[in-house]
């Protein structure tokens, strides 16, 4: 997606040889001057700024229009790579994309057309929608503001940059990942893609892009998912995913389980320390989502018989024979695990599903979970991923009933859930549960691990609430009041073993009948 079309859709380093590096002092007209088009490279990040950074810049620009004394107006470094490929020679733009973008929708706005040396291309729709919105917001501010627009075209003349051109990849990522201090800073997942997307390097320079382009989609289907995507274009799930999900389910083992201190932590973890293998490779380790065996039997000539289950993989990124806790193999392997774990939470949470156990358990999240506390629920999603990753649907809905009999305790018993708790509840049992959950072979292994604290007397002294409920104005209220009707009881005692054990069965019953009844008179095979 090319500019115009978002913009008409409504949809210490030491340098080696100074010939690496060429500064230069130019205006943004004169960045035409440079003989190549300014483009984007895969690595870069989509275009971000919201109304606040837009309409700070047009009141910056204002600002310099009347305070006539000035000559030109400074607009920091743009970091530039020279790319040549067999067909063109392109400057790619490291540093300074989000004011490049704006600074052409307002041109676009003044001049109705684009400035023909920036010729940027977006791939998300997220920059799309960014970018219409830029030029929504901008054109809303020429109209109030009331301003010539010959003052504004003609400033176009007077803003200068300091503009530095790099020779070499190695240059060009590295002022990419140190040089970003102006703008929106880029996070710890920003600069994981960069790092996994040059990381994707051949022979081969035409197949290297290739694989460069399909991995930053998929990069952006990864930032698309979680709940709020829909809601808000500017929303990103990938550092979510990474902080909450994959970096504690990776590191929260034993009791070193703490929170994460530093986005170079974060780097160093899933960037560095990650393996290297040819290109496109991704080397795969025996794990839950890796049993090619489904059973395995003695016959009668005295031979073994591999009985071979059926992988479920297709386009289905959920289902890839990846396991958490894994080593991640550098450039395209980084970017189908993470793709796999945020389709895995989108599976298990939201994404509608055939799968009876899946239904259940979206129903009963739906239903009590969200109902906890965001740091509860936070502890709870994290059980819940590593379980799926570790034993698929055997035994889900089982384990999520259980596992929030104990997550309910702590809420019952505490006023005030704090970040800690959720840590203290990991670490301060002799075992790890999410360690327990991923060397478990069956669904009781974890169950009876669950069960060894009983947390009844919790339940039967907080009976008196469901008779003193008012308007469910507590939020430990509102926990009882959906446990209390999810199960179909009377008083928080009633919740027993055989209690939960009962409500699996029904439950999964009742996923089961509205698959196969259709309308009245209509039975589905």
């Amino acid at each position: 997606m090319v500019i115009k079309q978002a913009i008409t859709t409504s949809n210490d380093l030491t340098i080696s040889d100074q010939k690496d590096v060429l500064v230069e002092l130019l205006s943004f007209t004169n960045l035409a001057n440079l003989k190549c088009p300014l483009t984007l490279d895969n690595y870069q990040r989509a275009y971000v700024w919201g109304p606040d950074k837009v309409t700070q810049l047009l009141n910056d620009l204002v600002s310099f229009i009347q305070d006539s004394h000035e000559k030109a107006y400074y607009m920091g470094t743009i970091l530039l790579h020279r790319k040549v490929d067999e067909k063109q020679s392109n400057l790619c733009v490291i540093d300074g994309q989000q004011r490049l973008t704006s600074l052409a929708v307002l041109y676009w706005l003044l001049n109705e057309r684009l400035p023909t040396h920036i010729q940027f291309s977006f791939r998300s729709s997220r920059s799309k929608d960014n970018i219409q919105q830029a030029k929504l917001t901008i054109k809303n501010w020429l109209d109030k503001n009331n301003l010539e627009c010959a003052k504004l075209i003609e400033v176009y003349d007077r803003l200068l940059f300091t503009v530095i051109k790099v020779t070499k990849e190695d240059l060009a990522f590295t002022f990419f990942d140190t040089q970003n201090n102006r703008g929106v800073p880029l996070g710890s997942t920003d600069l994981l893609k960069a790092f996994h997307l040059r990381a994707i390097k051949s022979a081969d320079a035409h197949l290297d892009e290739l694989l460069q382009s399909h991995c930053a989609y998929r990069w952006e289907s990864v930032q698309l998912q979680g709940t709020f995507s829909k809601l808000s274009p500017t929303h990103d799930f990938a550092p979510e995913l990474f902080h909450y999900y994959l970096w504690r389910a990776r590191n929260w083992t034993g009791n070193q389980v703490v929170e994460l201190e530093s986005k170079d932590e974060m780097f160093s973890h899933f960037g560095n320390r990650t393996k290297n293998t040819e290109l496109g490779e991704v080397k795969l380790y025996p794990s839950g989502a890796n049993q090619w065996g489904q059973s395995l039997r003695l016959t009668h000539d005295n031979d073994f018989y591999l009985n071979q289950t059926r992988q479920q993989l297709g386009s289905q990124s959920a289902y890839l024979p990846f396991s958490l806790r894994q080593p991640i193999s550098r450039g395209v392997g980084f970017f189908l695990y993470a793709e796999k774990y945020a389709s895995m939470l989108n599976l298990l949470l939201h994404k509608p599903s055939t799968d009876i156990e899946i239904q259940a358990v979206q129903k009963f999240y739906k239903e009590v979970v969200k109902t906890l506390s965001h740091y509860l629920q936070s502890l709870f999603r994290l059980c819940l991923l590593v379980y799926f990753d570790r034993l698929g649907t055997k035994g889900l809905l089982r384990f999520t009933l259980w596992l929030d009999h104990r997550i309910g305790e702590i809420r019952l018993s505490q006023s005030d859930i704090r970040r800690e708790t959720p840590i203290k509840f990991l670490r301060d049992p002799k075992r790890n549960l999410l360690d327990v959950i991923a060397y478990a072979y069956e669904c009781t292994d974890v169950i009876d691990f669950l069960k060894q604290v009983d947390v009844s007397k919790i339940y039967s002294l907080k009976d008196g609430w469901l008779k003193e409920i008012q308007s469910n104005r507590l939020v430990q209220e509102r926990y009882a009041a959906a446990v209390a009707k999810y199960y179909d009881i009377e008083s928080l005692g009633e919740k027993t073993a055989e209690c939960i054990e009962r409500s699996v069965e029904s439950q999964l019953s009742k996923q089961k009948n509205q698959i196969y009844s259709g309308p009245k008179g209509v039975t589905h095979a």
